[in-house]
């Protein structure tokens, strides 16, 4: 047997300290988890409270109504989720966005929000709300001070998808029928521009620079790129087999990547935000329709409506780490940083 010389070891010992820690040192932090992650539930009528680390189930809140679009309020002390009956696009008593506070676990307030309210936002100062009003083909604008609707906006037909540019000038809504998006100039009350994307957009979702928007159409089976500053579309892109039924959709915070779910395919799609180009993908639950993104950008949530489960994503690697059960038809994901 050969023999390695002495001083080709000490070469090698002399090597090897100077690679390892640079090595270790390229290898990525690891995901910071969220507080809280909150999934609506339209069947059981609840709220699912996970904890973030764990992402074990510690409470079901009762919301006495099919719950849908969620969101997280600034201080993150509350959670509002849009209400409406269990018939769908028909009016009922139940109609409104309810106040759901994290330390009790209890509604400890609810707000009128027009008929059927379906997806909604606040805008980044808390002053107003803006919810889709399906039935009715119009958008409510609510004061969240004294819950009272200021006013009621046209916009396309059967609105669903409702998005806020994160300096709070501009809401836009998605119109399903109609195939359009409403642009509203919040401080005016105002639809001040509408532009068409394809068939049946579902969701909207702004870069966290505001220089873009994207939206999902179902029907078209695609994702939609928005110049947000001038409202007008750049591209659109198909989706796999463009039969596969893109719905929630996010964007990373650093805006290269945007993430959308297909009810279809039941597939979460990583796409490149510049080309809109598919660059990678994984199979979550069934007919998943809520996506929301932890604060790094790290980790996705699925709200997976037909297996009754949530899905929990690496994002680096496009990798399902966990998956838990939920309560019955999860719709909506809601992060706690």
């Amino acid at each position: 047997m050969r023999t390695i010389p002495r001083f080709a070891l000490a070469l090698l010992a002399a090597w090897v300290p100077s690679v390892v820690p640079s090595v270790l040192a390229v290898q990525p932090p690891a995901a910071r988890p969220p507080r809280w992650i909150v999934v609506s539930n339209e069947r059981s009528h609840d709220l699912s409270l996970f904890d973030g680390a764990t992402r074990r189930l510690v409470a079901s809140i009762p919301v006495g109504a099919r719950a849908r679009g969620v969101r997280v309020s600034g201080d993150g002390a509350t959670v509002l989720v849009a209400l409406s009956n269990d018939v769908p696009q028909t009016p009922g008593p139940n109609d409104g966005i309810a106040v759901v506070d994290l330390a009790t676990r209890r509604v400890v307030r609810r707000y009128k929000a027009g008929t059927d309210p379906e997806q909604f936002v606040v805008t980044p100062d808390g002053r107003r709300i803006f919810a889709a009003n399906e039935d009715a083909g119009t958008a409510s604008s609510i004061d969240p001070a004294t819950g009272q609707v200021r006013a009621r906006l046209v916009v396309g037909t059967e609105p669903e998808g409702v998005g806020c540019s994160p300096d709070g000038r501009f809401v836009y809504v998605t119109g399903e029928t109609s195939n359009t998006v409403s642009v509203i100039d919040v401080a005016a009350e105002k639809v001040v521009a509408t532009f068409l994307v394809p068939a049946r957009p579902r969701a909207v979702a702004f870069s966290h620079d505001g220089r873009y928007a994207y939206v999902t159409s179902e029907v078209g089976g695609t994702i939609t790129r928005v110049d947000a500053r001038r409202h007008r579309v750049l591209a659109s892109a198909r989706i796999g087999t463009g039969e596969e039924k893109p719905v929630g959709v996010a964007v990373s915070p650093d805006g290269r990547r945007v993430y959308l779910v297909t009810g279809g395919a039941s597939a979460l799609v990583a796409v490149d935000a510049a080309t809109l180009r598919e660059v990678g993908r994984v199979g979550v639950g069934r007919r998943p329709w809520g996506i929301a993104l932890s604060a790094d950008g790290r980790l996705a949530f699925t709200a997976n409506g037909v297996s009754d489960d949530m899905s929990v994503v690496s994002l680096p690697d496009l990798r399902v780490l966990q998956t838990v059960r939920t309560g019955s038809r999860p719709w909506g994901v809601a992060i706690v940083p």
